[in-house]
């Protein structure tokens, strides 16, 4: 077993709001995994020395809602294809390697491509991060996800349901593919051009079977939900976590702390559109995210300070929203009333609790894997310094970037 020490570095393990000064960690070659660490002088027996003078370290990103291998939503003229899709999503996984980001959960695919991305890699290596997919969503006819894909248009990107056995049979198709996550339509959105964000569209029955039949099988269940009624069924039909969360209310705030339902609020994409898309999305879509900005901050910022538990996902592959920028979430957290520990807690700890891999994943722990950041200025001082283009990002303790 050769070992390699990582020194002289300001220490963010994650699992506190506190640094750990002159630190150093050792990693197994082999296994990728931090076995030993301390401050101070470094007296173990290693085979290899990297300075790392005195800047600070954190664990790599762990994004817990993505979309890889979207297009541009501004090139209609190239169809969305399975070719296009995995081109894409290839790009898109490097990119957001670079970006810090080493962990990923997918929240709806067209064609499988993240589920065969994930059995593929077995074989054929590719850089980018880990991968939790989850393959074609679960939407109702005319909801948030009922459109055509495909060089003729002949595909819908969805399960498309209109009963609780429509549902069980959709979640059961997603397992046998090789899915490890579930996700559910439960309301209207923004990007979908049919709907308003409060429109409740997933019934309450349907999303049971659907936790019911995921959890059975070790899957996780994430809900777009944006509308109070949507997201108070997602809650009570016991997903694993509520996307978005509009309108969450404070009866939903309860329960989720109670249950332990985590809540992945995706504030940067709504952010990007605001800011970014008049003019560039459609003026239905555009005005609705204008009009409901206020309250999206204002009930996020309020389960935050009452303590939901917390994951950080961007929506990358949204409108100007890659996920190689999703460390711009961060900001926005703390925009909406997270400390600084609480929002780089969300981007480690938090989601890989929600994804089950905090065993090996989520901080800087011996026994987990040396995934991690190596930046100039603190984190903990101000979120933004994770936003360095020349960070250095180390995968499995193999520098990558």
């Amino acid at each position: 077993m050769t070992k390699t020490v990582f020194e002289n570095c300001n220490l963010f393990v994650g699992t506190s709001e506190k640094l750990v000064s002159d630190a150093w960690f050792v990693v197994d070659d082999e296994t990728g995994k931090l076995v030993k660490s301390g401050s101070g002088q470094c007296t173990e027996d290693v085979d290899k020395r990297v300075d790392l003078e005195r800047q600070y370290v954190m664990s790599g990103l762990l994004n817990a809602h993505t979309h890889i291998g979207s297009l541009s939503l501004n090139d209609p003229s190239f169809p969305t294809t399975e070719t296009s899709v995995t081109y894409n999503a290839l790009k898109n996984l490097r990119d957001g390697l670079r970006g810090g980001v080493t962990y990923i959960r997918s929240c709806g695919v067209p064609f499988d491509v993240d589920v065969k991305l994930k059995q593929m890699r077995k074989k054929l290596p590719f850089e980018g991060p880990e991968l939790k997919p989850a393959g074609m969503p679960i939407s109702i006819l005319g909801g948030h996800a009922d459109y055509m894909v495909g060089e003729n248009k002949d595909e819908n990107v969805s399960h498309l349901v209109n009963s609780p056995d429509d549902v069980r049979r959709a979640v059961r198709e997603q397992f046998k593919k090789g899915a490890e996550n579930v996700k559910l339509m439960a309301t209207g959105g923004i990007m979908s051009q049919g709907d308003q964000v409060d429109d409740t569209e997933l019934s309450l029955e349907e999303m049971k079977m659907a936790v019911e039949e995921a959890h059975s099988k070790h899957m996780t269940v994430c809900a777009h939900a944006e509308g109070r009624l949507g997201i108070h069924y997602a809650v009570v039909a016991g997903v694993d976590s509520v996307e978005h969360g509009f309108y969450v209310s404070d009866e939903d705030i309860e329960l989720m702390k109670k249950q332990g339902t985590f809540l992945s609020p995706t504030l940067i994409a709504g952010r990007l559109i605001v800011d970014h898309g008049k003019g560039k999305l459609s003026d239905f879509s555009y005005q609705k995210m204008c009009d409901h900005v206020d309250a999206f901050y204002a009930h996020v910022g309020k389960a935050i300070k009452a303590g939901v538990k917390l994951a950080l996902g961007t929506d990358a592959g949204t409108f100007m929203n890659p996920l190689e920028n999703s460390s711009k979430e961060l900001v926005e957290l703390v925009r909406a009333g997270a400390s600084n520990y609480q929002a780089l807690r969300a981007a480690g700890m938090g989601s890989a609790e929600l994804l089950k891999v905090d065993k090996e994943y989520g901080s800087l722990e011996p026994g987990k894997y040396a995934d991690f950041l190596v930046l100039k200025e603190n984190p903990l001082e101000d979120v933004k310094a994770v936003q360095q283009e020349d960070k250095q990002v180390y995968q499995h303790g193999v520098r990558k970037f």
